[in-house]
C-alpha cells in the first residue's frame, strides 16, 4: 500500500473511494433514532448507539441488540426500521461540513461505496444536494452481497474502473470500513471530525478540505 503518511506527498491516486453515511453525510444519528424509535426495549442513547454499530450492517446491529436485550427485536423490524429512517432522514440528513466545496475541487475521478442500499444513498445525496458531483455507479455492499469489513465491495468498485487497488485511496469514517479498504489493500484515511481515534494506524482528517493536503 502508498505511504500517505506525509500530507502533500504526491501519490499518484486515480480514484478516490468515499464512504457515505458520516462521510459525506451526516446521517448516522438519523439511523440510530430510528433504531430506537422501532426497539423500545433499546435503552441506549442515540450517541451510544451511534458509537457502537458506526459502519455496522443492519443484520449485524439487529443481532447484537437481540443478544444484549432478548426479545427486543420483532420479526417486522426491518421493515418498519426503513420506514422510520426515511421519515427521519428529512430533517435529520445534512451534508458533513466542507463535502460540497471538496467534492466540487476534486480533479480525480471518485466514487460512493456504502454498506447502505443504493437507494438510501442515492436519497441522502439529493437531500444534501450532492448528487450532481456523482456520474458513476454507486456501490452498494447489496449488489457484492459482502459487507464491510469484507473488502470484496471496494474491490468491486476498483474493478469496475479499472484502477489498481494501489492508486485507490478509501476515505472511511468507521473501523469496519477502515478495515476493509486494509484488506483490500488499498490507503486509506480516516475522516473523523471529532477526533475520537481508531483502533487502525491510519492518517486522518478532522476536516474533508483536508483531504486535497493528500490529493489534486
Amino acid at each position: 500500500m502508498s505511504d500517505i503518511s506525509n500530507p502533500g506527498s504526491s501519490q499518484d491516486y486515480q480514484l478516490i473511494i468515499f464512504d457515505m453515511d458520516g462521510t459525506l453525510v451526516q446521517s448516522e444519528d438519523c439511523a440510530s433514532q430510528a433504531l430506537k424509535d422501532v426497539i423500545p426495549l433499546l435503552t441506549d442513547s442515540v450517541d451510544e448507539v451511534t458509537t457502537r454499530y458506526k459502519g455496522m450492517r443492519l443484520a449485524v446491529i439487529f443481532k447484537d441488540i437481540e443478544r444484549r436485550f432478548p426479545g427486543a427485536v420483532a420479526a417486522d423490524c426491518l421493515d418498519l426500521y426503513r420506514v422510520r429512517e426515511e421519515q427521519l432522514s428529512h430533517s435529520y440528513i445534512v451534508a458533513c461540513d466542507g463535502a460540497d466545496e471538496l467534492l466540487h475541487r476534486l480533479q480525480i475521478s471518485k466514487c460512493i461505496a456504502s454498506n447502505a442500499p443504493v437507494t438510501k444513498t442515492e436519497r441522502s445525496l439529493s437531500l444534501c444536494d450532492l448528487t450532481h458531483h456523482f456520474d458513476k455507479p454507486i456501490f452498494s455492499a447489496y449488489d457484492v452481497n459482502a459487507w464491510k469489513p469484507d473488502p470484496a465491495l471496494f474491490l468491486h468498485a476498483a474493478n469496475h474502473h479499472d484502477i489498481e487497488t494501489a492508486k485507490c485511496l478509501v476515505v472511511e469514517d468507521s473501523d469496519v470500513g477502515i478495515q476493509a479498504a486494509l484488506s483490500a489493500e488499498m490507503a486509506v484515511i480516516h475522516y473523523d471530525p471529532q477526533g475520537l481515534g481508531s483502533t487502525f494506524s491510519v492518517p486522518s482528517i478532522r476536516s474533508l478540505i483536508e483531504l486535497l493536503d493528500y490529493v489534486n
